[in-house]
């Protein structure tokens, strides 16, 4: 019986060991997707292996040694008029979190591409946005370059990310060359036709080997080209050895990322006021003041103050309240040029619109004594003491002055004791 029931026992674990190879095996069988679906192509993978975009990092970044990622809150001002201006070079950059490591040898991809695509809406192939061509395709890379080497990094300028497209798809800004008639308005490069900051799209559109965009990771850039309206009511009044600088403040409810204001100057319309010093770093800083914002030298129209030169900033960042300020360690008698300029939240100035003042010298009570007319005699000091000895007249007045106060004093004493 005992041999008869091992036989048995045996005979039952081989059968459930067969069922189990035959369900692994089918299994395997059913795992087809080019994205490592169970069935399904295209798709990044399921079951816990699909590739989805928490699955990855996206950002800009600076092209420095090594390059440094910009944050969300640099992110949301790098892109102005000067990075624009000056083409500055930046790398447009995705890369695998733990999460997505995890899944590269699980998501049983073999082909695809990775698109690295700029422009809203440009998620696929056949979208009515990359039919008009308001879609730009910066780069590409095989898909298993990219899981291979766990990030990918193009290099480009923030003038090519400051592209703007108009309601047809036409890009009209960022120095892309308008390709047809703009319906909302066209502009010079690096100037926003809206008059004011948009939000462009980074997408990261993968192709796992089936011709479609299977997975599409977008990254949100805003791009403010647009500088705010310059002050208005500006006046200049002359102080000693000083300019004090009134304005009518930016309207906040218009103006609504307006950072503060800083004033410019310079001497007789030519000259640094305050120079620059040696600094730690064995090169120059601007002078005593650091400009709030930022201009690119290859496309400043003009010099000095006019052109928003920073090594010509004469004062710290004001606050967005402010409406005045005085520039001190000035010379009397000297003409100064001037402009005060608003500046917002992406370091964009305002156009510097100059006016002109001159330092005088204050006079002081005893300036405005000694120069009237008859001129005053005093020489100053104790001016209100006499220094002369007193008349006859005068000693004598005094001394029976005295006697009544004494006597008074002692009439109202004996009153008292009564």
């Amino acid at each position: 019986m005992s041999n008869r029931t091992s036989l048995k026992s045996l005979a039952v674990a081989a059968a459930i060991a067969g069922l189990f190879i035959v369900t692994t095996a089918g299994r395997a069988e059913a795992q087809v997707g080019t994205g490592g679906t169970l069935g399904i192509t295209g798709t990044g993978g399921s079951g816990g292996t699909a590739f989805a975009a928490g699955d990855f990092f996206t950002t800009i970044q600076q092209q420095t040694d090594p390059p440094a990622s910009l944050t969300t809150f640099e992110l949301s001002r790098f892109f102005n008029k000067a990075a624009c201006d000056c083409s500055t070079p930046v790398n447009i950059f995705i890369a695998l979190l733990s999460s997505g490591v995890a899944k590269r040898l699980t998501a049983g991809i073999t082909s695809g591409t990775i698109y690295i695509v700029l422009g809203n809406g440009c998620t696929s192939f056949t979208s009515s946005v990359v039919a008009t061509g308001g879609c730009l395709t910066v780069a590409s890379e095989p898909v298993l370059t990219f899981l291979n080497q766990a990030s990918y990094s193009v290099p480009t300028t923030a003038r090519t990310i400051s592209t703007y497209f108009n309601a047809t798809g036409v890009p009209v800004d960022g120095g892309t060359t308008t390709n047809g008639t703009a319906t909302t308005g066209t502009a010079a490069a690096c100037t926003s036709p809206l008059g004011q900051p948009f939000t462009t799209t980074v997408n990261f559109n993968f192709d796992f080997g089936d011709g479609q965009i299977d997975l599409s990771v977008p990254l949100s850039v805003q791009i403010d080209l647009t500088p705010p309206p310059a002050p208005t009511g500006v006046t200049i009044r002359g102080g000693d050895e000083a300019l004090v600088i009134d304005w009518q403040p930016v309207d906040q409810a218009i103006t609504t990322d307006l950072l503060g204001y800083q004033i410019l100057c310079s001497r007789a319309d030519t000259y640094q006021v305050f120079n620059e010093f040696p600094n730690d770093a064995g090169g120059t800083s601007a002078g005593p003041f650091g400009a709030s914002f930022q201009t690119c030298p290859a496309t400043r129209s003009g010099t000095g103050v006019e052109g928003l030169d920073p090594t010509f900033v004469c004062s710290g960042l004001l606050s967005a309240q402010a409406t005045s300020d005085r520039v001190e360690i000035l010379q009397n008698d000297i003409t100064y040029a001037a402009a005060v300029v608003a500046i917002d939240n992406s370091g964009n100035a305002s156009e510097p619109l100059v006016n002109f003042g001159k330092p005088v010298r204050t006079l002081s009570f005893y300036d405005v004594y000694r120069d009237q007319t008859p001129q005053g005699q005093a020489t100053g000091g104790f001016c209100a003491i006499s220094t002369a000895r007193p008349v006859a007249k005068t000693t004598a007045a005094l001394s029976l002055l005295a006697v009544a106060t004494i006597g008074v004093v002692i009439t109202r004493r004996r009153r008292k004791r009564r």
